[in-house]
């Protein structure tokens, strides 16, 4: 009986010893570049706004090897959020004249770059797709874009 409880008492001191405590994101550098992989997140420590990638809603980019009309666009999902308040979702492009920024609090959060860029006939897999992100100060009078 002894035995037996000791080794329970054993079991749960593992099983507590292997739970995973959630990281902390890496920190943003306001005006530098950073990326992020789909999953991930990234934090603004200032102002406790953690940015993440969630996923890549789109991507007509012309692939490499590849003769387009036009060089196309890729969408990506990404969201805000400050402290344990709501998440935002935004929709940012890479494509001129598309909204490749939005106002985040007092911030512009811009989407750079995407990588890998397509190669004829060859599917990205999702988990593959890395933004390239710049969280910049934004003037107070600026409007949104």
């Amino acid at each position: 009986m002894k035995l037996a409880a000791a080794a329970i008492v054993a079991s749960l001191a593992c099983a507590a010893c292997s739970t995973a405590v959630p990281a902390q994101p890496p920190s943003i550098a306001l005006d530098k570049v950073f990326s992020l992989k789909v999953g991930e997140a990234a934090l603004w420590p200032a102002d406790g706004l953690r940015i993440g990638f969630d996923s890549v809603t789109g991507d007509s980019r012309c692939p490499k090897g590849e003769q387009c009309v036009w060089a196309g666009d890729a969408t990506v999902r990404v969201w805000a959020q400050q402290g344990a308040g709501p998440r935002a979702v935004h929709a940012l492009h890479l494509a001129q004249g598309k909204a490749q920024a939005v106002r985040v609090l007092k911030y512009e959060l811009r989407l750079v770059k995407l990588d890998p860029h397509p190669i004829s006939r060859q599917v990205i897999a999702p988990a593959n797709y890395v933004a390239t992100l710049m969280l910049s100060s934004k003037p107070e009078g600026d409007s949104d874009r």
